[in-house]
């Protein structure tokens, strides 16, 4: 039992392992980040189109959930950027035509998205995650970023504007309408946002003090944003508003079946962004610790932290790097912080919710804008397509995919086009001709290297799996060899880069052992893998390859070839 327990929980060990200096570090950590979070919180649901508070609600006991069945120490979940635009395009597209009220669409979609993730980690498919390639995922937070950033500028105009505008068309849309611009809003939003770049900027210095300012700098601007609307009377500026001061419970109507269906699409990209955002988060600092995050426990741990969120009234959640990193660097030892992170936003919530009526949301914007700028990543474009060009047509088409089109749009468009690529590379292998180094055993390919090779011998490497995609491209290969190399006897196939043989594939070699058979060429294997090797027995493949063999190496297939020519040579009678 206590093993089972340390392997769906593991805060039971780190427990047991706490120290009182351990524990004195996890709340400092705690109150660090609870800083850092209370500001994010409330912007990051104001990007998703929610009341202010909701992202509150989505810290706590989303953490708390995370914290007993997570396997990173350090991850800090709960309300993201990525996740929130996400949330803004679902609840502004499936959601609105669906006539859904937007807090409904986000418990619906944090549900679905918790019920996903438990279904894929209880059928252990952490694999997936490997599935949406790093191009994709950069070039999907450079595009969702600028389009976090773009929309805020409805918060610095002080105007009503159309929600789900693209970039270009929200900068249009103010351009025509300049005049009438809400000239309060716009000082206070780029006097704060020139703050927030001054107290950010500041940390290169590597002085402490610094590093300190530039995460307190989002309170202490929101308090002076307050200040400002207070004192000099700036009635124009939009508020917050009000904020009720309750614990966070679900008490909002849910709608009936159609709502969810429509919205399922939505939920299922969200579900694959919160999990492959922070397991990468986790297993970075996990590789700083030199230690270990189970992909499939996360799964359900993530997918328990958003069925929370849900439970909470409030929208799908994620691993966050900024807040993460600050847990790390403040000597966070577990996830007890996280626990602890948890009550001091709940203690937040309830003392302190009156005061944020007065924060205004230009100031909020700015501070949006300043945590998500750091995700505008593109250099990686150019640097990615020098050196390859297939991830860098991936990166490029997220990016404008995202821009022109939309979160949702540019991430499928994304992930389309890096499996298609990757379906045509694996279509066309590298396959090389090989022979032997002077004086070595080792085996290269004839056009690199000045190699022996034998006039009766042809030796082939495939450096690929075999399956349907690709079988007949070597077929065609291995054909124009043997029409420029009319006298080879032997095929021998360098199956050292095949790590899996499918059905279509194991097809086509039978029918070519039969077809160069009539015409007097012995196919052979050489340093085939045990797995493949284990597959191939399970068939009549090595009946039919008879008299061919299969050798451990090409250089042992080569030696017992050239000796058995001898050895035919000799008993031929003069």
């Amino acid at each position: 039992m206590p093993s089972r327990a340390l392997k769906y929980f593991p805060i039971a060990h780190w427990i047991r392992l706490t120290t009182r200096r351990d524990l004195a570090r996890d709340v400092v950590a705690a109150g660090m980040v609870t800083v850092l979070l209370v500001p994010q919180g409330l912007a990051y649901a104001m990007v998703a189109g929610l009341p202010p508070v909701v992202g509150l609600y989505a810290a706590i006991l989303p953490a708390i959930l995370y914290a007993l069945l997570g396997t990173s120490r350090d991850l800090s979940v709960g309300p993201t950027s990525i996740a929130a635009i996400m949330v803004a395009a679902a609840v502004a597209g499936a959601g609105a035509g669906a006539g859904i009220d937007p807090v409904a669409s986000a418990v619906i979609l944090s549900t679905l998205s918790g019920l996903i993730l438990l279904a894929m980690g209880i059928l252990r498919l952490g694999v997936l995650a490997n599935l949406l390639s790093q191009p994709v995922l950069t070039g999907f937070s450079s595009g969702a970023a600028i389009v976090i950033m773009a929309d805020q500028m409805r918060h610095f105009a002080g105007i009503e504007l159309p929600t789900g505008l693209q970039p270009h068309e929200m900068l249009a849309y103010l351009g025509a309408r300049a005049p009438i611009l809400n000239l309060q809003t716009l000082l206070l939003g780029f006097a704060a946002l020139a703050l927030l770049v001054f107290a950010t900027g500041s940390q290169r210095s590597g002085r402490k003090i610094h590093a300190v300012a530039a995460r307190l700098a989002p309170i202490i601007v929101l308090a002076l944003g307050a200040g400002a609307v207070a004192l000099f009377g700036l009635e124009r500026v939009p508020l917050v508003g009000s904020i009720s001061a309750r614990p966070p419970v679900l008490d909002v109507e849910m709608p009936g079946i159609a709502a969810w269906i429509a919205l399922a699409p939505s939920a299922a990209l969200i579900s694959i962004i919160v999990f492959v955002e922070s397991v990468s988060i986790g297993k970075y600092l996990a590789s700083r610790r030199r230690e270990y995050v189970d992909a499939d426990q996360e799964l359900v741990a993530l997918g328990a932290a958003n069925l929370g969120s849900a439970l909470s009234g409030a929208m799908p959640v994620a691993g966050s790097f900024s807040r993460s990193m600050v847990s790390f660097n403040a000597g966070a030892r577990s996830q007890i912080s996280a626990i602890f992170l948890a009550l001091f936003t709940a203690a937040t919530l309830l003392v302190f919710a009156p005061l944020f009526s007065g924060l205004p949301k230009a100031v909020l914007a700015a501070v949006i804008i300043i945590a998500v700028a750091g995700l505008v990543n593109l250099r990686s474009i150019p640097e990615t397509w020098r050196f390859s060009k297939a991830d860098g047509a991936s990166n490029l088409v997220t990016f404008l995919g995202v821009l022109a089109y939309g979160v949702e749009a540019g991430l499928v468009m994304g992930v389309l086009l890096s499996v298609l690529l990757y379906l045509w590379r694996t279509g066309h292998p590298n396959i090389a001709v090989v022979g032997r180094l002077p004086e070595s055993t080792e085996f290269r390919s004839v056009e690199r290297h000045k190699v022996e090779t034998w006039p009766e011998i042809l030796l082939v490497r495939v450096d690929e799996n075999l399956y349907f995609a690709n079988v007949g491209h070597v077929q065609d290969m291995i054909t124009r060899e043997f029409q420029s190399r009319p006298g080879i006897r032997h095929l021998v196939l360098v199956m050292s880069g095949v790590g899996f043989v499918d059905t279509s594939a194991l097809r086509v070699l039978q029918v070519a052992i039969d077809t160069l058979r009539e015409a007097g060429v012995t196919i052979h294997l050489a340093d085939v893998k045990g797995p493949v090797l284990d597959r191939l027995r399970r068939t009549t493949i090595f009946e039919q390859l008879a008299p061919g063999q299969v050798f451990p190496t090409p250089h042992l297939a080569v030696t017992a070839l050239t000796r058995a020519a001898e050895r035919e040579k000799e008993l031929i009678p003069i």
